[in-house]
């Protein structure tokens, strides 16, 4: 009997594990996360181990609720002799709440949360450490998941944007999907001073193809993505619009929208 032992163990704790729910191991922050654009993705139930390894360096994480619920997002063990602060954001750029406990005490922010894009900093108020580790935990209640029937257009947070007139602002980064077969997304961006955008269409899998193409103020056409959803374009001063489309292709599934000055 002795030596099945182990193995009745080890079932046991696979069952355990199983039978738990979802659980999410500690990840990594992904650098360079300095701005919204280049957010690293999180997610409820993540923790993130990262650093402030500089007195400028600014961490930024994109989380996309599908729906609405409470979020808690904790900033622990931060390191002895640096203070840092959390800030949340919505999809805009627009502050929602922070937290900027003295010393390295922990921060803690709770807010009850529509679906939709939000954007979470950390950020050193004084002291950096290159070596040693904060934790950035994220734990959700009520209803954070996707419904067990999507919407007509699965969750998304930027519809109704299926015309120009539509068009959702968009300021370098976003999540969206196309769905049902034949949805368009419209978005609105500005451009102060002649520069060249580079504009990357990322898809949500292998076998999902979409495109974008990109409109003046007028409804103009101005170029698309060739094909290959990656495109640089250098744009006058004005108000343009991109519209993301397939013509086969659509899935609850998240396409990411970024871009970037060069």
């Amino acid at each position: 009997m002795k030596k099945f032992l182990p193995f009745i163990i080890c079932f046991a704790l696979l069952l355990s594990i199983s039978f738990s729910g979802t659980v999410f191991a500690a990840v990594n922050e992904t650098e360079p996360n300095n701005t919204m654009t280049t957010a690293s993705p999180l997610r409820p139930g993540d923790t993130v181990n990262g650093k402030i390894s500089t007195s400028s360096d600014l961490d930024y994480y994109m989380m996309q609720l599908t729906a609405s619920g409470n979020i808690n997002i904790s900033l622990g063990t931060i390191p002895s002799g640096c203070d840092y602060d959390l800030y949340l954001y919505d999809n805009r750029g627009s502050l929602i709440r922070s937290s900027t406990a003295g010393s390295n005490t922990d921060e803690n922010i709770s807010n009850t949360l529509n679906a939709g894009t939000y954007y979470v900093c950390v950020k050193s108020y004084s002291g950096y450490s290159a070596s040693s580790n904060y934790t950035l935990s994220v734990k959700s209640s009520g209803s954070t998941n996707p419904p067990t029937t999507p919407p007509v257009h699965g969750g998304d947070a930027y519809e109704f944007n299926d015309t120009l007139e539509l068009a959702s602002d968009f300021y370098g980064s976003l999540e969206a999907n196309i769905h049902p077969l034949g949805d368009v997304d419209w978005y609105r961006f500005s451009v102060t001073q002649t520069s060249a955008k580079h504009i990357r269409l990322y898809n949500p899998s292998t076998d999902l193809t979409y495109h974008f193409s990109i409109y003046n103020a007028n409804g103009g056409y101005v170029c698309s993505d060739g094909g290959i959803g990656d495109y640089t374009v250098t744009l006058s001063p004005g108000t343009y619009y991109i519209k993301v489309f397939s013509y086969n292709s659509e899935s609850v599934l998240n396409y990411r929208l970024q871009m970037t000055t060069v």
